[in-house]
């Protein structure tokens, strides 16, 4: 069952096109500008800290969404089992 949800999740990711949501476009380009600001004020020990930190941080929301689909699609299975039966 593993396989079969992270390949859901493989074409989950594939198929997701978040950037069309305008909602997602003015965050976006909010978080790009404050980025921007944030970097003009670091040096470059601090930015390479900074980068270092939010490669980090892209690996946990990752993982965060993978573990939430996961869940999720076990639950939906569960409760299509306890349906059927």
């Amino acid at each position: 069952m593993e396989k079969v949800i992270g390949n859901l999740f493989s074409d989950y990711l594939s198929e997701k096109n978040t950037a069309d949501d305008p909602e997602y476009s003015l965050i976006a380009k909010e978080a790009l500008q404050k980025e921007r600001e944030l970097r003009a004020l670091m040096n470059e020990e601090q930015t390479k800290c900074f980068e270092e930190l939010f490669e980090l941080t892209a690996q946990i929301q990752y993982l965060e969404v993978k573990d939430a689909f996961f869940t999720a699609c076990k639950l939906g299975a569960k409760m299509s089992k306890e349906l059927i039966i």
